[in-house]
């Protein structure tokens, strides 16, 4: 299962990724739609780009809260390992709650990836993946 989720999670990131020469602020912000090139590549009609904005802005906000949720849980599972007095039970459901906050991310990001793929059909999505994979600058992941 966890190999499934992070596997999905590479594909997202693969596809949010494609930027060609997208301005450094919509680069950033993984828009790799509105790039001219991208568009251009992909035959993009301005309705589809209008869906891909929205379908983002939709996502971002979900996984924004998602990704918060992650970083509070960590904290949480990282406070209670710093104590000096171990609690194993408490330790392991913190690591649950935390599992829990990071299925919930990966599957808003599933989503999302699943709505381009909507979006833009197959033939251009597989398009889309070559060119992430041909594609010199590859982001880091966070």
């Amino acid at each position: 299962m966890f190999k499934r989720l992070c596997a999905l999670t590479m594909v997202l990131a693969m596809v949010l990724g494609v930027a060609g020469t997208v301005p450094a602020q919509d680069s950033a912000r993984g828009l790799w739609w509105r790039s001219a090139d991208t568009a251009a590549a992909l035959a993009l009609t301005d309705k589809e780009i209008q869906q891909l904005d929205r379908a983002f802005e939709k996502a971002r906000l979900k996984m924004i809260d998602a990704k918060s949720r992650v970083e509070a849980e960590q904290a949480k599972l990282q406070a209670l390992l710093e104590r000096r007095d171990l609690d194993e039970a408490a330790v392991n459901a913190q690591h649950k709650q935390l599992e829990q906050a990071r299925t919930a991310l990966a599957n808003d990001r599933l989503a999302f990836l699943m709505e381009v793929r909507k979006i833009i059909g197959h033939d251009r999505f597989q398009k889309l993946k070559e060119m992430r994979e041909a594609s010199p600058r590859k982001r880091p992941r966070r």
